[in-house]
């Protein structure tokens, strides 16, 4: 019986990362601040920036939302890569690294399956902008993450 309650008691105390929400990073060198939510596609097969919007694309379908508000669509490519990424019951965590200064940061989001499509630009008040998108199974989200030096 007391395996039983110990069992009910942790259960509950898991929490769930939200649909969407903010975003704060971990690192011992940078700032990391951003925002993610739900998309409304059946998977996330790619991202790219046309016409100064993120087009989110799917197997069937196409969702355009607006770049973060300081992110600059002419400054792509600020060199961030995708080093590692984990699953937790509750969430999915993605760490990334700068290719020149080595910098690295790691954020939880919802877990959902797919490989994470992402790309960085550079942000109107000279912070990087890393933006991504993932899912599968009609579970898809996006999200961005402002980076600056701490």
């Amino acid at each position: 019986m007391c395996a039983a309650v110990t069992l009910a008691v942790a259960s509950g105390c898991v929490r769930r990362v939200p649909d969407e929400g903010p975003l704060n990073g971990t690192s011992k060198t940078l700032i990391v601040t951003g925002q993610y939510r739900r998309a409304a596609l059946d998977r996330v097969d790619g991202i790219s920036i046309e016409n100064g919007k993120l087009v989110l694309k799917g197997s069937s379908a196409e969702v355009v939302v607006d770049l973060p508000p300081n992110a600059d669509p002419d400054q792509k490519n600020r060199g961030w890569a995708l080093v590692t990424e984990g699953e937790l019951d509750t969430a999915r965590m993605l760490t990334f690294t700068h290719e020149t200064s080595l910098d690295d940061f790691t954020i939880q989001v919802p877990n959902s399956g797919g490989q994470i499509q992402y790309g960085s630009v550079g942000g109107r008040d000279g912070k990087d902008v890393l933006i991504f998108a993932y899912g599968s199974d009609s579970r898809c989200y996006w999200g961005w993450a402002s980076v600056a030096k701490k």
